[in-house]
């Protein structure tokens, strides 16, 4: 029997997602819930504060400039107004985004570092692990995620010290 593509389709490696042993769905979507909650809660409740200050900022900068700040309708026209308005209003805009844009940065660093430390220290592990080493305990910080991923591999770890340990005593 011939094969329907041809001798050459046995080269050539089969496409990536063949090998996936799970099926992507919409409740695989939260993966870690209480930091994908976390994370969400706070961006959107800086973009809220933030758009409450931009509607303020836009509030304050027509009324300042309709009622205050030393304008008259006798001797300046409305389009001298707006043009100082709109002018005000992009200044000032820009710089509650600008705020917010660096909130979120260095909310996101921090976050993110209470994530990236533990894969790096699960990282470490296991490189260990691979070299026929038994490395030690692993320890988060206080308000690192992964916590119980963290004991879980830590209990393999005890469970490996424990077999060394009676191997050793054997021999």
């Amino acid at each position: 029997m011939t094969e329907p593509h041809g001798p050459s389709t046995a080269a050539q490696p089969a496409p990536q997602h063949a090998n996936r042993t799970y099926k992507r769905r919409a409740r695989n979507i939260l993966i870690h819930k209480p930091m994908q909650r976390e994370f969400s809660l706070v961006l959107i409740a800086l973009l809220i504060v933030s758009s409450l200050a931009i509607g303020f900022v836009i509030h304050s900068t027509i009324r300042e400039a309709v009622f205050g700040s030393g304008y008259r309708f006798g001797k300046i026209s409305p389009a001298e107004i707006l043009s100082d308005v709109s002018y005000l209003l992009i200044i000032r805009v820009s710089c509650v985004l600008f705020v917010t844009l660096i909130i979120i940065g260095l909310f996101g660093v921090f976050f993110l570092h209470r994530v990236a430390g533990p894969v790096y220290r699960f990282r470490q592990t296991f490189l260990k692990l691979n070299k026929g080493e038994i490395p030690p305990t692993i320890h988060l910080r206080e308000g690192d995620f992964f916590e119980e991923t963290a004991q879980e591999i830590n209990k393999y770890l005890e469970k490996m010290r424990g077999a060394a340990a009676s191997s050793s005593s054997q021999a």
